[in-house]
């Protein structure tokens, strides 16, 4: 047996839609969860002047396929290739291994949602095997070792089973470790709860007002908006070191980029003259459109809900070569003569923000009203944390501050754009989260004794042992919205019907609805299997071949584990995810 090395480092990776960063720290046993620790970020990158802790999640590859470039380097050496050339220029790709969020949003896609989930998690296994590269190097010229590291990757809360699974997969895939207790996966507004509660926060009004999320009984609501997702969910503390999540987590793709594509989609459309202008100026020079909305983000994250000055982009000397008179005519006449840059007058700036703005308060308003249950309409304002890269938005907190007044502050810790990823090293070191609340009602598909003039006829079918039986029937093993403790397990016996059965395929079902009878109800959806091994039992009678099996639903994957009640022995039970709609 290989002998396992302690882990003495902790490494978080925070994997996003626009940008991706890592950061780590030694990890201190004597420091409890909520002491603040020396985090080590990785501030330099290649291309990037400017010291920042995100990298550019995007990649470059040549006319082969071959992989160039990544990050900030990716853009450079796009930019630097002849209009592109036959190069291909990839990036916002982490949206495709979840192109639907539970429930639907009505957004449209981001252009990199038209990727599969198969090429995605490609996509996604050869950026994070340049992070697990620059990591261990890293790490190794500190003096620790590969093998001591402990990993933990950011998801959204709002990704389902089968998405994090994919994550997990590619990560693995990508030279991280395959153990689970040496590669964590954790929910990103949960780890920004962590970082919030030790970092101090202040109110956005810069009243001085501190709050204390540390003690016991404290309540907020974390609204983590980033690149592609907003996710939203919300906790009250049960100790100085612990969390419980109160809200059910909601959530969708109101990110920032869905502001870069209204600037795309509606600003430069109309000063360009049309869709088809656009197009024929993006194949020409395609680097220059990248340039634009690169300035676009730039300025956009100084915007403020009452700014009256326009916003200049300059229109860089390879778009302008390329203009032809429509295209320049269209310019003109949108911009009374002026051509050198592309004027945003503060009302399209604000409607580019309006894309997403309604929706983020709508799942605010959401989270609220479930917190509003939870203390059964008791009087008291509650409190909003706003965290992610677009949190760092001044017009988003204004129109967050003004939708709220009365109801709840707003408050900000420092640097909202590091609260995922300094608040995942804090959850690698150790874990706060001591109870969640269900995403779905699980259960999986039995057949059980028929139940006359209560179960469909159309069920009913006779066992071997000459018992009516009726199959499809929902065995449920947690409800949703249910509190599961972190240790929480679910036991359920389950038995093969027939006695020629070398395995038990468990077919596992989710559903919004809370007490579902069959597997056949509308909204109810297969979203896994597990299969038990059964061929060193066969040679025990039927009905000692009954299965314990165990399932886990409080930490952010659902662990399965199967015994043989008559012997104890443990079988081999996989839990193979497919998506959730």
């Amino acid at each position: 047996m290989k002998n396992v090395k302690k882990q003495k480092v902790a490494v978080a990776v925070d994997f996003g839609t626009h940008g991706t960063g890592y950061a780590w720290t030694i990890i201190d046993e004597v420091k409890s969860g909520n002491q603040r620790r020396e985090i080590h970020p990785r501030m330099q990158w290649p291309a990037h002047p400017i010291p920042y802790p995100k990298n550019l999640t995007a990649l470059f590859f040549n006319g082969k396929g071959e992989l160039q470039a990544w990050g900030y380097e990716a853009r450079r050496r796009f930019n630097s290739s002849s209009a592109g050339g036959d190069g291909r220029y990839v990036n916002a790709f982490k949206m495709s291994l979840a192109p639907m969020s539970p429930g639907g949003t009505g957004q449209p896609e981001l252009p990199s949602e038209s990727f599969s989930s198969a090429e995605t998690k490609s996509l996604v296994t050869l950026y994070l095997e340049k992070i697990f590269q620059e990591v261990v190097g890293e790490i190794m010229r500190s003096g620790f070792s590969e093998d001591e590291i402990r990993w933990c990757v950011t998801v959204p809360a709002i990704w389902g089973d089968y998405e994090k699974q994919l994550m997990r997969e590619a990560a693995e895939a990508a030279g991280l470790p395959e153990d689970p207790k040496r590669l964590l996966l954790a929910y990103e507004p949960e780890v920004a709860a962590h970082y919030v509660r030790v970092s101090g926060v202040r109110t956005a009004k810069l009243t001085g007002k501190r709050a204390n999320l540390l003690s016991p009984g404290s309540r907020f609501l974390v609204a983590d908006c980033g690149g592609g997702t907003v996710d939203i969910t919300a906790y009250r503390a049960i100790s100085g070191d612990s969390l419980e999540e109160i809200g059910r987590e909601c959530g969708g793709k109101f990110g920032s980029e869905y502001i870069n594509r209204a600037f795309v989609e509606d600003i430069l459309v109309s000063r360009f003259g049309s869709f088809d202008a656009l197009e024929r100026i993006r194949e020409q020079q395609p680097t220059a459109i990248i340039d634009l909305i690169d300035d676009w983000e730039k300025a956009k994250l100084h915007f403020s809900r009452g700014q009256a000055e326009e916003i200049n982009i300059q229109i860089p000397l390879t778009l302008d070569r390329c203009l032809d008179e429509s295209a320049r005519a269209a310019l003109s006449k949108s911009q009374d003569g002026f051509t050198d840059a592309i004027v945003i007058s503060p009302d399209e700036a604000r409607s580019a923000f309006e894309v997403v703005v309604p929706g983020v308060l709508k799942l605010v308003d959401r989270q609220l009203e479930e917190m509003k249950r939870q203390r059964r309409n008791a009087p008291g304002k509650e409190l909003v944390v706003l965290v992610g890269g677009f949190g760092n938005s001044p017009y988003l907190r204004s129109r967050l501050e003004e939708h709220l007044e009365g109801r709840a502050e707003v408050i900000t810790p420092p640097d909202p754009q590091v609260a995922v990823l300094y608040g995942a090293v804090y959850f690698a070191c150790n874990p706060q989260v001591r109870a969640r609340r269900a995403r779905l009602t699980y259960g999986c598909d039995t057949s059980e004794t028929f139940r006359p003039r209560i179960d469909p006829l159309k069920f009913k079918f006779t066992g071997p042992e000459g018992r009516d039986r009726c199959r499809n029937r929902f065995c449920i093993f947690v409800t949703r919205g249910q509190k599961v403790m972190v240790d929480e397990v679910v036991e359920h016996t389950l038995a093969p019907v027939w006695d020629t059965q070398r395995e038990i395929l468990i077919d596992v079902y989710g559903t919004r609805n809370t007490y579902p009878q069959y597997v056949t109800e509308e909204h109810c959806q297969k979203i896994g299997s597990v299969t038990v091994d059964l061929s060193g039992v066969m040679h025990l009678d039927l009905k000692k071949r009954g299965v314990n099996v165990a399932m886990q639903f409080g930490e952010t994957e659902i662990k399965v584990a199967a015994t043989v009640n008559e012997t104890g022995d443990a079988v081999h039970a996989d839990l193979d995810f497919v998506p959730f709609s």
